[in-house]
């Protein structure tokens, strides 16, 4: 039986079916910039099957230098696919950040809840999975999706590692940039529950200090 991830992954090419690539890419790509050899190898294969060196100069040039929105809608899908399922193509996703660019909030409905749908099963895949990669989804959820569904997401969650890494955070006093709307969700009452119950249950000495500091740390943030 598929994931809801899978379903939500085989919807988003579902949705974008109808985006082709028309007339000549090398027209709409950099003469200077994209060489030949590198469209014929991401037109080589069917979309499904390109990786990430195949689609890596597309995914981070796009509409700049190498095609226009509608190529980019083309090979969104795949985009995504690989965003998910690895980290440095997530990494270099958000690096070289181009759904803004091609201003998909003005996308259509479907296309919008489509891309919506596929990062909230990513996230929430993760969160079950205790991934070590939960923070690289919360801040796809963070840019691309509205803060009440990852609000929700975040507080019902039961996963172990989401409150080691809020636990973490609140101890290095978030030695990196932290959305302040997501510094205080940290704080809610529900994640202070989660910390003080693995309080109440673990037996080590030294974890049981971290996790009262970081209590009380998130505590007075309220």
């Amino acid at each position: 039986m598929k994931t809801q991830l899978l379903k939500a992954i085989d919807h988003l090419y579902d949705t974008f079916k109808s985006y082709t690539i028309l007339g000549n890419l090398r027209d709409r790509s950099c003469d200077c910039c994209v060489f030949d050899t590198e469209i014929k190898m991401l037109l080589s294969k069917p979309i499904k099957s390109l990786d990430k060196d195949d689609i890596y100069h597309f995914m981070t040039s796009a509409m700049t230098t190498f095609g226009d929105v509608e190529d980019y809608k083309h090979f969104l899908p795949r985009i995504l696919e690989l965003v998910i399922f690895s980290a440095d193509v997530r990494e270099d996703f958000l690096t070289f950040e181009k759904l803004d660019y091609a201003k998909w909030e003005g996308w259509e409905a479907k296309e919008i809840k489509a891309i919506n749908s596929v990062l909230e099963c990513a996230l929430i895949q993760a969160l079950n999975e205790n991934s070590e990669h939960i923070d690289d989804f919360i801040s796809l959820n963070l840019l691309y999706n509205d803060f009440e569904t990852l609000s929700k997401i975040l507080l019902e969650s039961d996963s172990e590692k989401l409150i080691s890494n809020i636990v973490d955070k609140a101890l290095t006093g978030y030695s990196q940039p932290i959305n302040e709307r997501l510094a205080e969700l940290y704080a809610h009452p529900k994640i202070l529950e989660k910390i003080e119950q693995r309080f109440l249950n673990t037996t080590h000495k030294e974890e049981a200090n971290r996790l009262s500091i970081a209590y009380s740390l998130l505590e007075n943030k309220n």
